[in-house]
């Protein structure tokens, strides 16, 4: 009897033991996860912006925010969650100059949670819900005015086999300048009281490192239906230069009730791009074609072809376009973080897709001249500094000109 006693006070020791160790161990596993392990970003950022369209019609201010984050490491590798407040504040801005797309309708200031999000690993597969950041071809961030845009629902990214994949179902997106999560009707800019979500879904694959490609796919009900895939290879012509070689294709069609063009269309588009480096300089290449059923669509986000440039994406019904491009990363002339980008795109054929009439031909000069203070002979403090100067002209022919300039600094610091 008092082996058995003896016994059982044994284990009933190890399992106060065992609840103790667990207990300690979930301590400090939160402990590193709310601390040492978590991560808090101060993203600040000032953007002046200036663009002179056809008409004498100016577009102009200046806004200074940014986002302040926080993300949690991940509790016993199975569980995070985040928190980011987005903002825009005017620092100059005419009203009869409004448009600029940094502050909201009005040239007024706005402020946002865009990101809250909760997520769950399992077998290195994560489950998100929330708002939260995407990252796919078509539906992303598209971070180039203040504050990027975002979204809210639910995600599932993970990998098998060697393949990432990615789906989510979206219920609301974060416009650039809004305050407000809005449903993918209105984010389209359609009147009326219509809700619809988003499903969305992209796979990618890297078969060797100098090969990979993806595919993805969204759609909104009675809305639109749309696809992309690309491929990119990369081989080296001798030990100085080396060539990349890309390939993309879209194609996409209004859905159910047609609530974005107000009739049935389908377009498509294709790229063909060849990309040439050797040291610091990269020599750009491309050629781009749209279907003459409509224009390419992107209601929600930046456009994924080769030819979306700083004002112009040259999507137009039936436009082809070629690209010639160049950069040059001043680095191997020992300045490390100055980067030069220059590019010239000509657009040609485009159609009215309703009537079929010509339309004028296109031509953007663009140019972009990024320094990063990343360079070590700069002190530690002055390291995330980033100032960006862009400059772009349009030339439509009939339709008149535009003048873009762009003058961003951003400085971000990560505790």
């Amino acid at each position: 009897m008092m082996g058995r006693t003896h016994l059982w006070v044994q284990a009933l020791a190890l399992m106060l033991a065992c609840g103790t160790l667990r207990a300690q161990s979930l301590n400090y596993a939160l402990e590193r996860a709310l601390g040492p392990d978590s991560e808090v970003t101060l993203h600040f950022r000032s953007y002046y912006f200036d663009r002179q369209n056809p008409g004498d019609v100016t577009q102009a201010a200046w806004a200074a925010g940014g986002w302040l984050g926080y993300h949690s490491g991940w509790i016993a590798d199975t569980l995070r969650f985040g928190v980011v407040a987005y903002t825009s504040q005017k620092l100059w801005g005419p009203l009869d100059q409004d448009g600029s797309g940094l502050l909201a309708p009005g040239q007024e200031a706005y402020s946002v949670i865009g990101e809250s999000y909760l997520s769950l690993k399992l077998w290195e597969q994560v489950l998100t819900g929330g708002r939260f950041l995407v990252n796919q071809p078509e539906i992303n961030a598209t971070d180039n005015r203040m504050t990027p845009i975002t979204y809210s629902g639910g995600n599932l990214d993970g990998g098998v086999d060697g393949l990432r994949y990615y789906v989510a179902y979206l219920n609301a997106t974060k416009p650039k300048t809004d305050e407000n999560f809005i449903n993918f009707v209105s984010a389209a800019g359609i009147a009326g009281s219509t809700s619809e979500p988003m499903w969305l879904a992209g796979v990618s694959g890297k078969p060797t490192p100098d090969l990979d490609w993806k595919m993805s796919s969204y759609y909104v009900p009675n809305v639109l239906q749309s696809n992309y895939a690309d491929v990119a290879w990369r081989t080296p012509l001798s030990a100085h230069y080396k060539l990349q070689l890309g390939a993309q294709a879209m194609y996409q069609s209004g859905v159910g009730e047609q609530l974005l063009t107000g009739s049935s269309f389908s377009t498509w588009s294709g790229g063909l791009k060849a990309d040439l480096t050797s040291g610091g300089a990269t020599a750009s290449l491309a050629y781009q074609q749209t279907g003459s059923g409509s224009a390419y669509q992107t209601p929600y986000s930046g456009w994924a072809g080769y030819t979306y440039m700083i004002v112009k994406s040259f999507n137009q019904a039936g436009m082809k376009a070629w690209l010639l491009g160049g950069s040059y990363d001043f680095a191997a002339q020992n300045l490390p973080g100055l980067k030069l980008n220059a590019a010239i795109v000509y657009g040609w054929d485009a159609i009215n897709a309703s009537s079929g009439a010509a339309q004028p031909n296109w031509t953007e000069y663009d140019m972009t001249l990024d320094y990063r203070f990343s360079d070590k002979r700069w002190p530690e403090w002055a390291r995330p500094f980033w100032i960006r100067g862009r400059a772009a002209y349009v030339d439509m022919r009939a339709d008149g000109d535009i003048e873009d300039y762009r003058i961003i600094v951003n400085y971000e610091w990560v505790f």
